[in-house]
C-alpha cells in the first residue's frame, strides 16, 4: 500500500469527479443490491482495461458504498469508461 493507505493500482477521484458517478449512478437508476439504497459514497477507481482482455481500453470498476448504515453488504462498485467521469491532466497516463 501506498504512504496514503491507498493500493498503487487504484485511481483517488477528486470531487467533481466523485460529483461525476454521482450523476451517473443517478441517471442509470442504481440502488444498492442489498438494501435497495441509492446513496452512495464514491470511493477509488480501479482501471480495468489491463486486467481483463475483453474490458475496453478505457473501462474502469469505480467503488460505491452505500450510506444506509442497516445496509448488511455495503460495498459494491459501477463500471464505467473514462470519459464519464475522469476529468483533468492527472489522470492522462492511465
Amino acid at each position: 500500500m501506498g504512504s496514503n493507505g491507498r493500493r498503487p493500482e487504484n485511481t483517488e477521484l477528486s470531487d467533481p469527479e466523485k460529483d461525476l458517478v454521482l450523476a451517473h449512478v443517478e441517471d442509470i437508476g442504481a440502488k444498492c443490491h442489498s438494501c435497495g439504497g441509492t446513496d452512495f459514497a464514491v470511493g477509488d477507481a480501479l482501471y480495468l482495461g489491463f486486467l481483463f482482455r475483453s474490458e475496453d481500453q478505457d473501462a474502469y470498476m469505480v467503488a460505491l458504498t452505500c450510506k444506509n448504515p442497516d445496509c448488511e453488504v455495503p460495498h459494491t462498485g459501477v463500471h464505467l469508461h473514462r470519459d464519464q467521469f475522469l476529468r483533468g491532466a492527472s489522470h492522462e497516463s492511465a
